[in-house]
């Protein structure tokens, strides 16, 4: 593409591209194109094609310009353009694209073919715009346009024509009609009217656009009538079913044209992949009409502002929230989320960036900015009056957002944007500020951050201290820019956007939404490491519980209560346990289950060290479905008083006095067996007597799991066997307490050792 004569214009505004021939006259193309840009605050291109660079090819073009100077507008002069390119489609693409064309407008009957398929604006195909049809005055293109017929079916296209056709009113007439084929019934034209309802309520037409339901044989027999009813201009949506050359020679449109003593332009909006989607989805969206959104818009932005009342509240919200962390009370950091004012221009943001208003959206950003600030600080000082008080449940919890809280910000954003545009949805709000969490993460973020700082200069170095602020700081950055985006999104649903011929706010929008989905793409990054973090830990502490569970049950012989895990940090386990069980745990069970479980953990890279302390409850385990029967005792034999883990057994040897019994056993009396008595000639008198045995104390093995029968009293000593459950020692008279532990000495099969006092009960024989 070469520019022989003119320029491209420079700067961001609506513009019609207007494509002229030497040989064609303005026309009706000529009259809507000036139009256009003119009440559209816009530009007026017009270019012209040669085939060559000679000057004859220059010369054939200069008449057409000239008219083109002559007739436009007073207030608007034309940028007239002549162009050779030997590719005069790929020419047109790349004009469009560097002259920023928003509307393109062509004669369909010039003998230069165009393809105007797949460009990136919308077009406007003008046929039977010529002398012999509307004669020299309007083919001429100095009469001006006063009525345009619309025939639509409710479709995307007539949409696109009706917001640039828009802003002529009431200077030209235009009308929407409606074409019900066959006999007149009432729900067809019921119908009809609701298409029309809906395609005006689009496009925010309001009582400037006529609206006309009509009953026909045929849709072009109807618009042909219509149209001789004094309109300048039939003006036809383009088929969304067929491509843009078919629509310009398809049935209606040539019809009309070969039938109508009017012009007819084919309109198609531009090309969009989602177009269609787009356009079906909004039919059915909850859109507000044009003072709704005035209203909203105007109470929003009032909002918004960051004046005294904003930042009086920040402030008491901040402490309420920050005092509440502290004290780890829910019910106060809610009412702090009440009291917050941060939603209001965080949505404001939402609705700037919808509207590509630059100057409001940096005024809700700054706000949000300034409250953030505010609120951080506020944290800071909080911390200060309390800053030997370990961190809380309710501060914890906020230093590691995830994916959840992303989506929970997203869902409180449409919410939010909802509420705030239906007045009857008001009421939803609080609830959406509680679910949003706006300064309660902000607080969490000072109290942190003075934590850190001061871990830094009393130890030189914070560790990971500083994780805390960071991961509060980023739920907040989460909530704001998820409920920014969501609100923003909703905000769409509800009908806002810049007006057409807006171009600046329509580019500043794109910006603005191309750096919203950037931010939200980068949060959602980010949040997907954290996510995978706490996973991990999630996954580390279930495994923990797991195994102590197991632990406890196969060494203790008990049933875990509860456990808190008091520190779990850097390779380092701290556990507090309190267990249920029938016996009595002595202090090695307690070591062995401490080393068991470090065992596994370590083993599986969880953990490197672990401490452990454990309370105990004694239980009786019994069956309320059997009824306890009486333990039958026999009063004939000495009895071994079971005593709790901290009684030593008694230390005093088993009497030998005889005790009466069911079956009498011979008792012996020791006597002296010689006398000697002083004399001259000592005599010795022997004396013989019956001595029995006396009968040794016995007791049972109660541990469960075996009960290690040791050469000296010491966990360490040499393990002379594994006495089961159940088996009988035989009691002797000494007793050692020694490493925490009372040791009986006892004989076995008449080898002699100690055993754990704990884990004997007395031998009861009936």
């Amino acid at each position: 593409m070469k520019i022989l004569q003119g320029s491209i214009p420079e700067g961001i505004v609506w513009r019609v591209l207007i494509l002229l021939s030497p040989d064609e006259d303005l026309g009706r193309a000529f009259a809507l194109s000036s139009a256009l840009a003119s009440d559209n605050h816009g530009q007026l291109v017009a270019a012209v094609f040669v085939p060559d660079e000679s000057e004859e090819s220059i010369a054939a073009c200069q008449d057409i310009i000239a008219q083109v100077k002559e007739k436009c507008r007073e207030d608007h002069t034309p940028h007239v353009l002549i162009i050779y390119a030997a590719d005069v489609n790929r020419a047109l693409k790349e004009l469009i694209r560097k002259a920023n064309i928003d509307l393109l407008v062509v004669h369909a009957d010039s003998p230069t073919r165009h393809d105007y398929v797949k460009l990136n604006c919308g077009v406007v195909a003008m046929r039977g715009d010529r002398i012999e049809i509307e004669g020299e005055e309007a083919a001429s293109g100095r009469q001006q346009l006063t009525r345009i017929l619309v025939p639509t079916a409710g479709g995307p296209n007539t949409a696109h024509a009706l917001t640039f056709l828009l802003p002529l009113t009431p200077q030209i007439e235009v009308t929407v009609m409606y074409v019900v084929v066959g006999s007149q019934n009432a729900g067809d034209e019921r119908f009809g009217k609701e298409r029309m309802r809906q395609l005006l309520e689009y496009v925010d037409a309001g009582k400037r656009i006529k609206s006309k339901v009509t009953f026909a044989d045929s849709v072009s027999d109807a618009i042909v009538n219509e149209v001789s009813d004094g309109y300048d201009l039939v003006m036809i949506g383009a088929s969304r079913e067929s491509s843009m050359d078919k629509v310009l020679f398809g049935d209606i449109p040539g019809v009309v044209v070969r039938t109508s003593k009017r012009p007819v332009a084919v309109v198609r909006q531009p090309h969009q992949l989602t177009g269609n989607l787009t356009w079906r989805i909004r039919k059915w969206l909850p859109r507000l009409d044009i003072s709704q959104r005035t209203e909203a818009y105007v109470r929003i932005r009032r909002n918004a502002r960051p004046d005294i009342d904003y930042f009086m509240l920040i402030t008491l919200a901040a402490m309420i929230a920050a005092l509440g962390l502290i004290a780890n009370s829910a019910a106060v950091v809610i009412g702090a989320m009440l009291v917050a004012p941060l939603m209001s221009p965080i949505i404001g943001s939402g609705l700037a960036v919808v509207l590509g208003d630059a100057r409001f959206l940096r005024r809700s950003v700054g706000a949000v900015f300034k409250g953030a600030v505010m609120a951080v600080l506020v944290g800071m000082i909080a911390e200060l009056l309390a800053l030997n008080i370990p961190l809380s449940h309710e501060i914890l919890v906020r230093t590691q957002p995830s994916l959840l809280d992303l989506a929970i910000a997203l869902f409180s954003g449409l919410a939010a944007a909802y509420a705030l545009c239906r007045s009857d949805a008001a009421g939803a709000l609080p609830g959406v500020a509680i679910a949003a969490a706006l300064v309660p993460p902000l607080a969490t973020v000072g109290i942190t951050f003075t934590r850190a700082l001061s871990a830094f200069y009393q130890m030189g170095e914070a560790g990971n201290v500083f994780r805390l602020p960071l991961g509060a700081l980023l739920l907040f950055t989460t909530n704001f820019v998820a409920i920014s985006f969501a609100a923003a999104l909703m905000f769409l649903i509800l009908g806002y956007r810049p007006a057409a011929a807006r171009k600046e706010r329509k580019r500043t929008q794109t910006r603005a939404i191309r750096v919203s989905i950037l931010l939200l793409g980068l949060v959602s990054f980010l949040l997907v490491f954290t996510t995978y973090e706490l996973a991990q830990e999630q996954r580390n502490l279930t495994r923990i519980r797991e195994v102590t569970e197991a632990q406890v049950g196969e060494i203790v012989g008990g049933r875990l209560d509860s456990m808190e895990i008091v520190a779990f940090e850097n390779g380092f386990l701290e556990l507090d346990l309190v267990v249920r069980t029938p016996n009595a745990i002595p202090y090695y069970v307690v070591k062995d289950l401490q080393e068991s479980i470090g065992g596994i953990l370590s083993g599986e890279g969880i953990i490197e060290e672990i401490a452990l302390t454990m309370a105990v409850i004694r239980v009786t385990e019994m069956d309320p479905l059997i009824a306890p029967t009486a333990t039958p005792t026999s009063t004939a034999s000495p009895t071994l008083t079971p005593t709790p883990s901290s009684t030593p057994l008694p230390t005093e040897p088993p009497t030998q006095t005889p005790v009466p019994s069911n079956t009498p056993e011979p008792t012996a009396t020791l006597l002296p067996t010689a006398t000697l008595l002083p004399s001259a000639t000592p005599t010795l008198t022997p004396t013989m007597t019956f001595t029995p045995t006396p009968t040794p104390v016995t007791a049972v093995v109660t541990y469960p799991f075996g009960l290690n029968f040791r050469e000296t009293p010491s966990r360490t000593g040499t393990s002379l066997a594994q006495l089961a459950e159940n088996s009988v020692v035989i009691i002797l008279d000494e007793q050692v307490e020694a490493e925490g532990v009372l040791w009986q000495l006892v004989e076995v099969d008449g080898q002699v050792g100690w055993v754990s006092a704990e884990y004997l009960s007395p031998n009861i024989t009936p």
